[in-house]
């Protein structure tokens, strides 16, 4: 049986000699696991954070479209991924295996983020959400689609509702439908048109699609399936039932719960949070929310996901619903995104336990991928090709796994590729990692994740998980 967490606060080792002038805390290592600190960067500066000259970090958070000479910079709205454009081309490797994970594209906020009372009301009338059951033999069924009303007989309807319309919340807005169409259309140019590694037809012996109990996810995948197969009016995508589903992730890991709520109770977290007290007060004097509430104030995901919402939409940033000269402010947005990428990338890389908590909190899906990359080689594995949509929280952990040299808050449609490579005529496996179409840069001895060894990926990965995933099971069953 492993450790407890309070056996992991206490043996946690901190090796200064390994620290570089560079980075912002010690390596620190627990069992197999190392953990290798970010590179000091704007998004762990709280003097950064805090200067209102910082904007927006370069990164856009009101379009979905970036010139093709700034494509890969930070677009929340609609993240950079992989299209033939910035693709390099190995030369002298066979592409064997294909994997993707990426977060679904931009939707109507979550209700549990949305204010007691809006100044707006959005609506949907422009999308149809479909939801119904169909017998496989073929009978016939109608195609079942929600839509949201409110009806002015119903006393409640219009109280403390957060937005009225026609909208879901969340749902995948037709502009992120059109975001995820083109994602479809740009993965098929790469794997299909230039590198004539997928099938011209659809074949689901060998690709599989796969999303989280989530619908938003699904909603996505309907488009870009059909983007990359316009043939394809019917396909499967495959889930994992919630209770342990590996890409949400959702199954239980007390473990992993307890190191991030412990990290998250320090002094370290806390000063943030008090230098933010006066932001807080404007955005809940305009707002409504109680200042009480300890989830919108014990991080900014509530007032985030609100008001990128809105920018990414090009809505008008909240006013006050009984004082509409009372105004969020541009300034007040910006500051509350660079506040949001600070905490992610505490969350995810700088605490010094951040390592841990991402190898226990997602190990399950790295285990899964460990698996398959080994399945490929030894000739076990029928797919060639994954494609996985699933939530920041998704990408998140994986980045963080990976110990990307820093990280900001995985916007919309943020995707990472787990590329198999066999070099030509001599053998040989190697591993290329794209974030954002580009080489996954770490801080980990491994470098940049472009065309490494597969064994020192995967040594890499088992220190992580352990061989079959059983360092996950072990951590994340112990008491």
């Amino acid at each position: 049986m492993l450790s407890t967490l309070a056996a992991v606060l206490a043996s946690i080792s901190l090796a200064s000699a390994a620290t570089s002038n560079t980075s912002t805390t010690a390596t620190s290592t627990f069992g197999t696991i190392k953990h290798y600190p970010p590179l000091s960067n704007a998004f762990n500066d709280l003097d950064s954070v805090f200067n209102a000259s910082s904007g927006t970090n370069g990164g856009y958070y009101n379009t979905s479209f970036v010139a093709d000479e700034d494509y890969g910079a930070y677009n929340y709205c609609n993240m950079p991924h992989v299209r033939p454009r910035e693709y390099v081309v190995p030369e002298g490797y066979d592409l064997q295996y294909v994997e993707i994970l990426h977060r679904h594209h931009k939707r109507t906020p979550y209700a549990s983020n949305t204010f007691p009372k809006e100044d707006i009301a959005l609506y949907c009338d422009d999308t149809k959400i479909y939801y119904y059951g169909a017998p496989k033999n073929g009978d016939a069924h109608a195609d079942i689609w929600w839509k949201n009303y409110q009806d002015a007989a119903n006393p409640m309807a219009y109280y403390e509702t957060g937005f009225n319309g026609s909208c879901q919340f969340p749902q995948i807005s037709n502009a992120g439908l059109a975001d995820s169409e083109q994602h479809g259309k740009d993965v098929w140019a790469v794997y299909g048109d230039l590198l004539k590694f997928l099938p011209t037809e659809y074949d689901a012996a060998t690709m599989r699609y796969r999303a989280t109990t989530n619908q938003i996810t699904s909603q996505v995948a309907a488009m870009l399936v059909k983007a990359m197969y316009p043939e394809v009016n019917e396909f499967s995508v495959w889930q994992q039932i919630a209770a342990v589903d590996s890409m949400e992730p959702s199954y239980t890991c007390t473990f992993a719960d307890d190191i991030r709520d412990a990290y998250e109770a320090t002094d370290e977290w806390q000063v943030h949070l008090n230098e933010s007290q006066e932001l807080f007060d404007t955005l809940d004097g305009i707002s409504g929310v109680d200042p009480t509430s300890s989830g919108w104030h014990s991080w900014f995901d509530h007032y985030f996901d609100n008001l990128s919402s809105r920018t990414c939409h090009q809505l008008p940033l909240p006013c006050n619903v009984t004082d509409p000269t009372s105004c969020i402010t541009e300034a007040d947005a910006e500051q509350v995104f660079r506040i949001g990428d600070y905490e992610y990338n505490y969350i995810f890389r700088q605490a010094a336990n951040s390592t841990l908590y991402s190898a226990t909190h997602y190990g399950a899906f790295i285990a899964e991928i460990q698996s398959r990359i080994k399945g490929k080689i030894a000739g076990s594995e029928p797919t060639i090709y994954r494609h996985n949509i699933g939530h920041d929280g998704s990408v998140s952990p994986l980045l963080g796994a990976l110990q990307v040299q820093y990280l900001r808050w995985p916007g919309m449609g943020s995707e990472v590729i787990f590329e198999l490579w066999r070099k030509e005529n001599v053998g040989g496996y190697y591993i290329r990692v794209l974030y954002g179409g580009q080489p996954v840069v770490t801080n980990t001895p491994m470098g940049t994740l472009d065309m490494i060894p597969v064994e020192t990926f995967l040594e890499y990965t088992e220190s992580l998980v352990g061989e079959n995933g059983e360092l996950v099971y072990q951590y994340c069953t112990s008491s």
